[in-house]
């Protein structure tokens, strides 16, 4: 049962931190979520969910990495690019 937990709790962790990125980057997630029938974005989650560096991700998001930038980190940063609202 624990590997069941254990997913589920990584799972909601990466996907909090995906709705942060989106936040922080100002992206328009209703688009991304109808764009394709929601391929798009379930490629997103598939990509946020395998990130190897979350690390550096929350680090970012919580302001401690000003000076980096999500392209340098986020497997996600250049699909969020069309769906920005500049």
């Amino acid at each position: 049962m624990n590997i069941i937990k254990n997913w589920a709790e990584r799972t909601q962790r990466r996907m909090t931190m995906m709705q942060r990125m989106i936040q922080r980057l100002d992206v328009d997630s209703s688009k991304i979520i109808c764009d394709d029938n929601g391929v798009t974005f379930r490629a997103m989650i598939g990509r946020c969910r395998g990130c190897e560096q979350p690390e550096l991700c929350s680090a970012w998001l919580d302001g401690k990495r000003p000076e980096s930038s999500p392209q340098a980190f986020c497997p996600n940063a250049a699909a969020f690019e069309p769906y920005r609202s500049h």
